[in-house]
């Protein structure tokens, strides 16, 4: 609870009184700290998410499938590069 300026009846807290620039300087300097900290906690969450989902993405077993219209649809199956014709690079 903050400090009371007078004590009475009726004594809700009073507001701060002039304070020095120093003290406003070094509650300032505690803020940004904090700001610094949380924006850094924000920054590595987004980072580590990012990398999850990449993991996420490599490790998934999936098969691609076609939807024709069934209730399942077909497996596709996976067909090999054409060779390169010859005297010519693959690019």
């Amino acid at each position: 609870m903050a400090a009371r300026g007078s004590i009475g009846s009726f004594s809700f807290p009073s507001p701060r009184g002039c304070l020095s620039p120093s003290s406003l300087a070094g509650e300032l300097t505690r803020l940004n700290r904090i700001t610094s900290l949380l924006a850094g906690a924000v920054f590595v969450s987004l980072l580590g998410t990012a990398w999850l989902a990449h993991l996420a993405a490599r490790r998934a077993d999936v098969l691609p499938f076609v939807a024709d219209g069934g209730v399942f649809g077909c497996a596709v199956r996976v067909l090999a590069a054409p060779p390169a014709p010859r005297g010519e690079r693959e690019p």
